[in-house]
């Protein structure tokens, strides 16, 4: 079975219980399991490969609940470290009514990953996924995520990126987050990025325009998604807008995870499979992963997928 790597932060998601108040009005949350690389080896375990989730939490109650939750969810913790004198981190979340979210961060111990912890055996790895929301901010994982990349690189490993940007994270330091993408896009064969943060990293208010300024930078395949619209992929030499079934949404969280972990699965699965069918399946699946509340346990299986495809038909 083909062996992928998801290294970044796994955390706590507070879920408002209050749909369609801000994070201010809330009068209580729920606990998830959550953080993006995490999301996106539940969503690689459910679809057919071995995920290995990477990255640091506490030693505490919530890093327990986490480890076991990607225990029962077939991902491999070898790689993730329990650390006695940090806190795991902590996002909160207020879905509104249109399915989107206010988010606020409470970091700590997702920073501490060293390469040191994880340099040895990365050769049985197939592909690198570079996905945190938190890496570009500092500390040991930032530094780790660059010297992973330059492993990957060396030993022709296939290496995706997805940038995973938030404002409540960066604030002032968009810069940092520009530069850094474009370190990291530049040498991916796979990168995915919302529509927001093509135009943020491009400096473009197109979002055809900006994929080619985007692509330019070196990567093999870009895939933008637009929400309800779809993903437009783009190579060097064409770009297609592919389209999604809009589903009732009830909950944004994880459905990128979802989309960019179906595209690793059938990439490695099929190095030949036509990328406009892997980015068509995609979609489905992120589609899916919205009809229903939280992160990993929304993510579909196939068996999901292709029941939904034969309700369809």
């Amino acid at each position: 079975m083909k062996k992928i790597i998801c290294i970044g932060e796994a955390l706590i998601d507070f879920i408002s219980i209050d749909k369609g108040k801000s994070l201010i009005e809330t009068s209580g949350f729920m606990k998830k399991a959550g953080g993006a690389p995490a999301n996106v080896a539940a969503a690689i375990s459910k679809l057919g490969a071995e995920a290995y989730f990477c990255g640091t939490v506490g030693d505490d109650a919530f890093g327990l609940f986490l480890e076991n939750t990607f225990k029962n969810n077939n991902i491999n913790t070898e790689y993730m470290f329990k650390l006695k004198d940090k806190n795991t981190t902590f996002a909160f979340v207020s879905l509104m009514e249109n399915g989107e979210r206010d988010f606020e961060f409470s970091r700590s111990a997702d920073e501490c990953l060293s390469f040191d912890m994880i340099k040895d055996n990365l050769e049985r790895f197939d592909l690198f996924h570079f996905g945190s929301a938190t890496a570009f901010l500092g500390g040991e994982l930032k530094e780790t995520y660059y010297k992973a990349k330059e492993y990957a690189l060396k030993n022709h490993k296939l290496i995706s990126f997805d940038a995973n940007y938030r404002d409540s994270l960066f604030g002032d330091k968009k810069e940092l987050f520009i530069n850094c993408s474009k370190d990291f896009i530049k040498d991916s064969h796979i990168v995915k990025l919302s529509d927001e943060e093509a135009f943020l990293i491009s400096g473009e208010e197109d979002v055809e325009k900006a994929a080619k300024k985007i692509i330019a930078l070196g990567c093999k395949f870009l895939i933008i998604t637009l929400g309800k619209k779809g993903a437009l992929l783009t190579t060097k030499e064409k770009q297609v807008l592919i389209k999604t079934k809009e589903l009732k949404m009830k909950d944004a969280t994880g459905a990128g995870d979802a989309f960019i972990g179906a595209v690793l699965v059938q990439v490695l699965n099929d190095k030949e499979k036509d990328m406009e069918e892997v980015v068509n399946m995609a979609n489905l699946v992120g589609g899916i992963t919205t009809t229903k509340v939280g992160a990993l346990e929304s993510i579909p299986s196939w068996e999901e997928v292709h029941e939904y495809i034969k309700k369809e038909l």
